[in-house]
């Protein structure tokens, strides 16, 4: 996987630049994407890097690139993945997802940043539980933090 494309790279560079002390962070629907976590991987040290997504084909496939990856269906997910994360992020997940990936944040106690597809950013503005961020001109992303006890 040579050559991470612009667009995953600028997303990695701003979550290592915010999250640069994380100890664990979830991305949820990799899909067969598994760019930004990759870069995340080598821009933060120590890293527990965890890929989630419900298809079993693609999981066995990114293990191959040295990722954690699980599994899991976020209408019922196991919260276990989830718990002591410092960010959970999404991206370009599908808009009736947005709310479910909030809702897991909010259990496990952990940040959440959604990229949306540029259409899907503005139906968002439904759910006021998310704050717009501009990660560069050009890609925005839906931001929620939670307040750790």
């Amino acid at each position: 996987m040579s050559g991470t494309p612009y667009y995953f790279q600028v997303i990695a560079e701003f979550i290592a630049r915010h999250y640069s002390n994380a100890k664990k962070i979830v991305e949820i629907g990799v899909g067969r994407t598994p760019f930004t976590a990759l870069v995340l991987k080598k821009l933060i040290k120590n890293l527990d890097m965890i890929i989630v997504d419900k298809d079993q084909v693609v999981m066995d496939e990114i293990r191959g690139f040295g990722l954690r990856a699980f599994v899991d269906d976020i209408w019922s997910p196991r919260l276990e993945l989830y718990r002591d994360a410092d960010l959970i992020y999404s991206i370009r997940p599908p808009f009736e997802l947005f709310s479910k990936i909030v809702e897991i944040g909010e259990s496990v106690g952990s940040d959440v940043l959604i990229i949306p597809l540029a259409e899907d950013a503005y139906l968002a503005d439904a759910d006021k539980r998310l704050e717009r961020v501009e990660l560069c001109p050009g890609i925005n992303c839906l931001y929620r933090r939670i307040s750790r006890k």
